[in-house]
């Protein structure tokens, strides 16, 4: 048998997954000649609007050695079924670890962690500050309907952590051994096997739930032990090593109590919740908590943990009907409901290129959410369902900011734009929001069109209270953008701010054995340690600890 590869093989948008055929037909093979076909990845690609078509790479064997012509000899490639594995990794096996892993955060990486530690005979009690995914659904629609903010079980925090109330993009610019574990992990739980195959797969925030569901009965099974409502309230270190930890209850904790007021709080000036914590021995410590828990960075800070200030990116969600998306992205007459609504991504130098504009997690049929993970601040994101199939658009269009001269200048530059955005609106959680067209004549609108937003909107310049900077590069952007989808300005409507898109603090470690590095035992995962940036990625963080850890007794 002779293997190949073919790349950008088209197919019909009408015949989905009839990829033999299409071979046969671009080979001039009959299909029976072609054994073993499978494939490797798909994409819809619309670079010809008004004629999209799903592009498909695959691997397939024949009896003979093939000689293609034209448009086929540029896709054929002579190739290898060799595949790279776990026990692949040169550092497999190379990190020692106690056998019992204490994991802080029920996030993709916390989970993803547990579970292959758990595979490889580690013993795993798995900490989460919020509730399981089901009750954290009714803490986030009481909090939409009551305005009554839960700082422990919201939008950020929870089962799934953020990543379960965003867009369930399982998008990653590196897949590797690790990240396709994760995907191939997902369906084993559930989800539609292509999103091991599709170049940009979704699962949406309803189909999230349900995977979750399995995770949680999968490390239960394997023997693994999740406490929900338990918080990391401090860490012990001695001679540079972890030595224990300081574990909360906060089942008890009422959203009624979480005023603005409340966020001034320090890490021990809480004495009536301190009754409910414990200390317990910790060999190993495993830090999954997502970029939103500030208050870890900020113990780790006060312990002497190894930190550093890192660069990120702010800037607002913009809306706009899903119609004009798809009209600009696919072209006239084309069927989204062979396509899936359209997506855009968007990039462009500014200020004379000393910075950008860009788009981040956009979100097609989608719906915008608040986010806060501190009482008396707002924050926006954006999130779809499975289907994506509602009638507005929307995306973070974020501007980069430098790594601060010291640790915390960008969690606090952060901060205070949450705060200023609180306040603006109200101090009830509507969001500050202008129409882009009223942004670039720099004055607040009379009227705002219709938001998915769930609390309110509230009319404002955004340069009255918005950093000048941050403003100045998303207007030029604004207006590049216009020229590539016409009517970006004319129909956008902004609500601010978007400032979550990765932490602004990194936990310092090495990158081989993803410990601290002036803190034995310490191991430091996901978006919260500032070293990945998405579902999947985080959750590779997670296996790829697993998969190097060895047990030390």
């Amino acid at each position: 048998m002779f293997t190949y590869r073919y790349r950008e093989l088209p197919v019909a948008l009408e015949k989905k997954g009839e990829v033999r055929s299409a071979l046969a037909r671009e080979l001039r093979l009959n299909p029976e000649q072609i054994f073993n076909l499978e494939v490797e990845r798909f994409a819809l690609d619309s670079r010809r609007k008004g004629a999209p078509h799903w592009s498909y790479n695959v691997i397939f064997e024949t009896e003979r050695p093939l000689r293609a012509s034209g448009n086929a000899a540029r896709g054929l490639i002579a190739a290898s079924r060799e595949r790279e594995t776990l026990e692949s990794d040169p550092l497999t096996g190379s990190v020692p670890m106690a056998s019992h892993v204490d994991v802080i955060g029920a996030g993709p990486a916390g989970l993803w962690a547990a579970l292959h530690l758990l595979r490889r005979g580690f013993t795993v009690d798995l900490y989460e500050q919020g509730k399981p995914v089901e009750e954290r659904f009714r803490d986030i629609r009481r909090f939409f309907a009551e305005r009554k903010f839960n700082e422990h079980s919201n939008v950020l925090f929870g089962e799934g952590g953020a990543g379960a109330f965003s867009d369930g993009k399982l998008n990653t610019r590196s897949r590797n051994i690790f990240s396709e574990t994760v995907l191939r992990d997902m369906v084993e739980f559930g989800v539609d096997e292509n999103v091991v195959t599709f170049a940009k797969p979704h699962i949406g925030t309803d189909r999230l739930v349900l995977m979750l569901r399995q995770i949680r009965a999968e490390i239960a099974r394997l023997g693994g032990k999740i406490h929900f409502n338990t918080a990391l309230e401090d860490v012990e270190i001695k001679d540079g090593r972890i030595a224990a930890i300081k574990m909360r209850d906060v089942s008890s904790v009422s959203p009624a109590l979480n005023s603005a007021a409340d966020s001034a709080q320090s890490l021990n000036s809480a004495p009536a919740l301190n009754s409910a914590a414990r200390w317990q021995k910790c060999e190993a410590l495993v830090l999954a908590t997502g970029h939103s828990a500030r208050g870890i960075y900020e113990l780790l800070a006060a312990r002497g943990v190894a930190l550093e200030s890192k660069a990120f990116a702010m800037g607002v969600r913009v809306e706009h009907p899903q119609a004009l998306i798809n009209l600009r992205q696919l072209g006239k007459g084309v069927d989204t409901r062979l396509t899936g609504a359209a997506e855009y991504f968007l990039a462009t130098p500014t200020l004379n290129k000393t910075s950008s504009a860009y788009s981040f997690c956009m979100c097609p049929g989608g719906v915008l959410v608040p986010c806060a993970s501190e009482p008396g601040t707002l924050a926006t994101n954006g999130m779809s369902y499975s289907r994506r199939n509602g009638p507005t658009a929307n995306g973070a269009i974020v501007v980069p900011v430098e790594a601060s001269e010291t640790t915390f200048g960008g969690l606090n530059f952060q901060r205070k734009t949450e705060r200023d955005a609180f306040d603006v609106g109200g101090k009830e959680y509507a969001a500050p929001a202008q129409t882009i067209k009223a942004f670039l004549a720099h004055h607040a609108d009379r009227n705002l069109p219709k938001t998915t937003y769930p609390c309110g909107l509230v009319a404002c310049n955004m340069w009255d209270w918005l950093d000048k900077k941050i403003c100045s590069s998303l207007a030029e952007g604004f207006q590049n953008f216009d020229r590539k989808i016409p009517g970006f300005i004319e129909q956008g409507l902004i609500v601010a701010p978007e400032t979550r898109t990765s932490s602004p603090v990194r936990i310092t470690r090495n990158n081989d054995t993803l410990e601290s590095i002036n803190t034995l035992g310490l191991f430091v995962l996901g978006e919260g340690a500032g070293y990945s940036g998405g579902i999947v990625t985080s959750a590779a963080d997670g296996v790829r600890l697993a998969v190097r850890a060895k047990r030390s007794k």
